[in-house]
């Protein structure tokens, strides 16, 4: 056994032309890495409709001759709600390329409950979308909060009033899967933003194989769209990446027992996340980063990109 078992719940939108492309730079460092059997892998909506992301993780894996990896497509849409609000912004992106592929046959929630099941407190749940798929499983089966052995998110945003994308788009999964008690570490984008790589850096990659040169190509496009929206400069973070580095690397990374909660809307932005200290053994058993190594987690990351 390897030291890491993994289920990873993505929106991966790496292959939707305009679309983000941090899922695939996280799903890279998992690949790469020796240390990490990657045990299943979930689509959820979020980055892109789930139809795409499940074509896009069936183009990746079979670009890199994963095709071993279980997949599973999950929800198409949050638990409460629409995603309307959405529709501008995914407008801006060009069709997702068809992938020819065979349909998963099980559901990302079914999944992760098998997985769960069969190797009782090792799987470690790396959750780089909406939690969706993770509160289905929950409500099917609630015995898994006990059975795994952690869950890293990237969500939330806690030095601000902005509602972050993963939790905007499901406040009330999220909700859920914050309160459910198992252990759950939450990457918010206070500091995920810090882990950021320049044009130059993107533009300087060799394209060794077809899945590298998707990733520098639509590095392009995607920088474009965050600094047209004021987010980034010259380049832009790899918000999902630093989850990853987060599972493979937690001591370049410090933390605080917390409770968090999901507006519904009624006090503040849909999906803001409002975090409050907690002391260890509370039964939240939930903790936030609050600090990472920048310079050491840009190192990793990169390291697994150059690596392709």
């Amino acid at each position: 056994m390897k030291d890491f078992l993994v289920y990873l719940d993505t929106d991966i939108s790496l292959g939707t032309p305009g679309a983000e492309i941090d899922d695939g730079a996280a799903l890279f460092m998992l690949l790469g890495s020796p240390r990490v059997t990657l045990g299943g892998i979930g689509s959820v909506f979020g980055n892109a409709p789930v139809e795409d992301v499940d074509a896009n993780l069936a183009r990746l894996l079979q670009m890199l001759k994963r095709t071993d990896i279980p997949l599973a497509t999950g929800a198409g849409a949050p638990l409460q709600g629409d995603l309307g609000w959405f529709a501008d912004w995914q407008a801006g992106y060009g069709p997702t390329p068809p992938c020819a592929h065979v349909k998963p046959a099980k559901t990302s929630s079914q999944l992760l409950i098998e997985l769960a099941r069969a190797h009782p407190g090792q799987v470690i749940v790396l959750a780089i979308g909406p939690l969706t798929n993770l509160a289905l499983a929950l409500e099917s089966s609630p015995e898994i909060a006990g059975l795994v052995k952690a869950v890293i998110a990237m969500g939330g945003s806690f030095n601000s009033r902005e509602a972050e994308f993963n939790m905007r788009c499901d406040p009330a999964a999220a909700q859920m899967v914050l309160q459910a008690g198992w252990p759950l570490t939450l990457l918010g984008l206070e500091i995920t933003r810090r882990i950021a790589f320049s044009r130059a850096e993107f533009a300087a990659l060799a394209e060794s194989n077809p899945a590298i040169r998707l990733f520098k190509e639509q590095a392009a496009g995607w920088i474009k769209r965050v600094e047209t929206m004021g987010w980034e400069k010259d380049g832009c973070a790899l918000h999902d990446a630093a989850a990853a580095a987060c599972l493979l690397r937690p001591e370049l990374f410090s933390e605080q027992p917390a409770r968090v909660t999901v507006s519904d809307g009624r006090d503040l932005p849909e999906g803001a996340t409002v975090l409050e200290p907690a002391r260890a053994g509370d039964g939240q058993n939930l903790s936030v980063i609050t600090q990472a190594r920048v310079a050491e987690c840009r190192k990793l990351i990169w390291s697994f990109i150059e690596r392709l």
